[in-house]
């Protein structure tokens, strides 16, 4: 017998359910001026952490739309005190610049923690543990490294910021560990290189059948319309890759986080799949466009149902015992200031 039971994720809430919440949602913010946007968040998040369900009991969200609000307003005053000083002083907003990117490692540590501390399961909180050193030599010190390795240490990078949101995560009283190593990343990153090269070896390769066009005597204008669409076939292919290169990404790095993570006797097993992703976000995307924005509420949740069938948990038999608890408290101030400044932290 297994000393050990898989318990799937799902997710069930559905597109009509959320479109309520949804519709509901923008009326209020834009009737408020964007006060509600506060509320807003905290309804959208409950709804789908409500319907995230694991061994029959689901997570919740506990922030309250007051801490979002304080803390979206000490953003937006932050950011409104940069762009004024940025037209009367800029010398001040270069100061005030720094002074962020000095600050920015706080952010990004308070915001991990306030959405750890403000997501539960089985009544028990989840906790952050990083520090705001670490944070610094990963998402300052080694970012500063790019340029002078021609992007070669971005796998690096990857690794060692998903080491540290996993790393630093904690469930009660049980700090999880990340035992991913940072080769696969670099197989990820490769591929994706290869990829985004595919359109210029296109137009590179339009520009020698030119050349060869014109060493036979093809006349110039069969030779510019040769080149024309060759460099068209590029810069489509081009866009194509974006998605591709995003979903490629967001798909594999999930993996390597879950299945490198575990927590105490809890482990995971990911199964996303660029191509999946591909298709969902495409089908989104058209859905979206065709409905005039309507589908939006059905896209986030195609999107949220097919991570959460993607994700297994391995533990013991009695996932219920495994508890523990503490007291916690935080601030969601850092949390506001990334997502004002469109830093996504999440863990997927």
């Amino acid at each position: 017998m297994s000393l050990t039971k898989q318990y799937p994720m799902q997710f069930t809430g559905t597109g009509r359910e959320y479109f309520v919440i949804w519709i509901v949602n923008i009326a209020l913010t834009l009737v408020t001026f964007g006060i509600y946007s506060a509320w807003a968040k905290v309804r959208t998040l409950r709804w789908f952490y409500g319907h995230t369900r694991l061994d029959d009991q689901v997570f919740s969200y506990l922030a309250t739309p007051l801490q979002i609000l304080r803390g979206r307003l000490i953003a937006l005053a932050a950011i409104a005190a940069y762009y004024a000083t940025s037209y009367f002083a800029p010398r001040l907003a270069i100061v005030l610049m720094l002074v962020f990117l000095v600050l920015l490692p706080w952010i990004i540590v308070n915001s991990l923690r306030f959405h750890a501390r403000q997501s539960a399961y089985r009544g028990l909180r989840f906790d952050f543990t990083g520090s705001v050193g670490e944070a610094a030599r990963i998402f300052i010190g080694l970012q500063l490294l790019i340029p002078f390795t021609l992007g070669l240490i971005l796998p690096y990078v990857a690794y060692r910021q998903v080491r540290f949101i996993a790393g630093n995560t904690v469930y009660g009283q049980t700090g999880a560990r990340y035992e991913g190593s940072h080769k696969p990343f670099w197989g990820v990153y490769l591929l994706s290189l290869g990829l985004i090269l595919l359109p210029l070896a296109i137009i590179a390769f339009g520009a020698y059948q030119v050349y060869a066009l014109r060493a036979a005597g093809i006349p110039p204008e069969t030779a510019a319309a040769a080149a024309g669409s060759y460099l068209l076939a590029g810069m489509a292919v081009f866009y194509l890759m974006i998605p591709v290169i995003g979903a490629l990404i967001q798909a594999r790095t999930a993996n390597l986080l879950y299945n490198g993570a575990a927590l105490g006797p809890v482990g995971f097993a990911s199964r996303q799949r660029a191509r999946d992703l591909i298709w969902i976000y495409l089908s989104n995307l058209v859905l979206i466009a065709l409905t005039l924005g309507l589908f939006i509420p059905w896209a986030k949740v195609r999107l949220a149902r097919y991570r959460a069938r993607s994700l297994t948990v391995n533990g013991p038999h009695d996932l219920g015992g495994f508890v523990a608890g503490q007291h916690q408290s935080s601030t969601a101030t850092g949390s506001e200031m990334a997502d004002l400044l469109d830093l996504n932290f999440g863990l997927t």
